[in-house]
């Protein structure tokens, strides 16, 4: 697999979750409500940006044509699968289907980490990694604040 097209699912879906963010938040700016407006930031943000970002990157950061088609794929799925359990959950007023959503999101980050697995050391593979690792906090913060909102714990 060439090193760019690597990179094509998640381009393709971040770019396209970036379009739908926008589109929701001009639906609701006449009439805002908090769900979908963290649904338009969450869509832009982490299913659009950091999509966008750890796909491309990690094509970057390997350079070589070490990124199996089977790992592409588990990725794109298992991390889409997972902002799709946060999302939906989220919107329902779901907390096992929010928690869900988030280890399946954390599982796809840690098959980022596995794809740069054989990228050189250097400081774009710290960054790429670091970024990886605040995304992943991130999760947990929202984690935390989706039980406080809903009640759960």
């Amino acid at each position: 697999m060439g090193v760019w097209s690597a990179a094509a699912p998640f381009v393709i879906t971040g770019t396209l979750a970036i379009v739908a963010g926008g589109l929701v938040a001009a639906a609701v700016a006449h009439r805002p409500v908090q769900p979908m407006v963290w649904m338009s930031a969450y869509l832009v943000l982490i299913v659009g940006v950091a999509q966008f970002a750890f796909g491309t990157g990690q094509a970057w950061l390997t350079r070589e044509a070490s990124l199996v088609t089977l790992l592409i794929a588990a990725q794109w799925l298992v991390f889409n699968l997972g902002n799709a359990g946060v999302i939906v959950g989220t919107l329902t007023r779901s907390y096992p289907l929010v928690v869900a959503g988030t280890i399946l999101f954390a599982v796809g980050i840690a098959l980022f980490l596995v794809g740069t697995r054989h990228a050189h050391a250097g400081s774009g593979l710290y960054a790429y990694r670091t970024v990886l690792g605040l995304i992943f906090l991130s999760s947990l913060v929202g984690l935390a604040l989706s039980a406080r909102t809903h009640g759960a714990g």
